[in-house]
C-alpha cells in the first residue's frame, strides 16, 4: 500500500470545506480510486488522499509514461511525439514574442525535448527534472538537468516554464513564490495545465485523461490559475490555448473507456469529441489546456 494523506487546506483560498465532486481511477499504476473534491470557496478541484512527497515517485513507474520514459510503443506514444513536434516549435515562438531575453529555466523538463529545442535557437538554457529516469534522457541529449532547484541563483533567469508540471506540485505556493525570486525583474512565467471546465471533460468525466489522478494533486480552472498568479507576485497578461491537446486527451480517454473497442474506433471518436471541443472553446475560451503566460512584479 501506498501512503497516501488527505489534504486539508486549499492552497488558492485556504478554505477547509470541500464537497465530492467525482470518484477516478489511477489508470497507470496502482488502479486505486481517488476522490476529487472541490472547495466551496473557490471551485478548485482537489485529489484525495494524496500520495506523501517521499512516495508520489512510485505512481511514475510505468512505461506508459511518455514524458518520463520516452517512449515510441504504440498509437498513443507516437501521437504524443507528433503533437509534441508540433509544439516545440510553437512554445518556442510564444516565449520568443514575451521575453527579450534569452535565459530560460524548464520546470520539470522532462526528457529534455523542449529546452533542446530553445537551446537550437541560441537560448541560455537550464532544466530542473526530479525524475532520474527522465534525467538521464535528458542527458543524452547532451543537456545539463538538476535534481531541484536548489543550486539556482536568485534574479537570473528571464523566463521559467512548466508545462504541465504545476498541478503535480504538492505545494504549488511555494514554488510559484521560489519562482518569483529566480526570476529577473519583468520576467516571465509561463504555465501550461489541463483545463477541468474544457467540453472534452465533461464528456469523458471520471474517465477524463487529464485528471491522471494521483499524479495531479490539483485541477486548476482558469480563475483559479489567476488567483493563484496573483497572490504569488504575479500579473497574468495572456491566456492562450494548446489546442492539439484535446487530441491526445480524448484519444487517451477513449482507450480508459473502451479499452475492448478497435484502435481505428477510439481514434475517430477521439477525433470528433476533440475538435468539438476545440470549436466549442472558440466560444467560451475553456479550451482542453491551457497556457497562461505572466509577469513578476515587485
Amino acid at each position: 500500500m501506498m501512503p497516501t494523506t488527505p489534504h486539508q487546506l486549499c492552497p488558492i483560498c485556504a478554505s477547509h470545506s470541500f464537497h465530492p465532486f467525482l470518484e477516478c481511477e489511477d489508470q497507470l499504476v496502482s488502479h486505486k480510486k481517488f476522490l476529487l473534491q472541490k472547495c466551496t470557496t473557490c471551485n478548485l478541484l482537489i485529489t484525495t488522499p494524496q500520495p506523501l512527497v517521499s512516495e508520489i515517485g512510485e505512481y511514475y513507474l510505468s512505461e506508459n509514461y511518455i514524458s518520463h520514459t520516452d517512449g515510441k510503443r504504440n498509437l498513443f506514444d507516437v501521437l504524443y511525439k507528433f503533437v509534441r513536434g508540433q509544439m516545440l516549435k510553437k512554445k518556442r515562438t510564444l516565449i520568443q514574442k514575451c521575453s527579450t531575453g534569452r535565459k530560460i529555466l524548464d520546470f520539470g523538463c522532462g526528457t529534455g525535448e523542449f529546452i533542446n529545442e530553445m537551446k537550437t535557437h541560441g537560448w541560455i538554457v537550464s532544466g530542473v527534472e526530479p525524475s532520474p529516469v527522465a534525467r538521464q534522457r535528458a542527458e543524452e541529449k547532451k543537456l545539463e538537468i538538476a535534481e531541484s532547484l536548489d543550486s539556482l541563483k536568485e534574479n537570473s533567469f528571464d523566463v521559467i516554464s512548466l508545462w504541465h508540471v504545476l498541478e503535480h506540485l504538492h505545494n504549488p505556493n511555494e514554488y510559484l513564490e521560489k519562482f518569483h525570486q529566480l526570476l529577473k525583474q519583468n520576467g516571465t512565467l509561463v504555465v501550461a495545465v489541463p483545463n477541468p471546465e474544457s467540453y472534452d471533460a465533461s464528456v469523458y468525466k471520471d474517465h477524463w485523461a487529464a485528471y491522471d489522478v494521483p499524479r495531479h494533486l490539483w485541477h486548476f480552472s482558469h480563475s483559479n490559475m489567476k488567483r493563484i498568479l496573483d497572490q504569488n507576485g504575479f500579473q497574468l497578461l495572456l491566456t492562450t490555448p494548446m489546442v492539439y491537446d484535446s487530441y491526445y486527451v480524448s484519444l487517451l480517454s477513449e482507450s480508459y473507456l473502451h479499452p475492448n473497442r478497435i484502435k481505428i474506433l477510439q481514434a475517430a471518436k477521439a477525433f470528433f469529441n476533440g475538435m468539438i471541443s476545440n470549436l466549442r472553446a472558440k466560444k467560451s475560451t475553456n479550451y482542453s489546456s491551457l497556457i497562461y503566460i505572466a509577469k513578476r512584479c515587485d
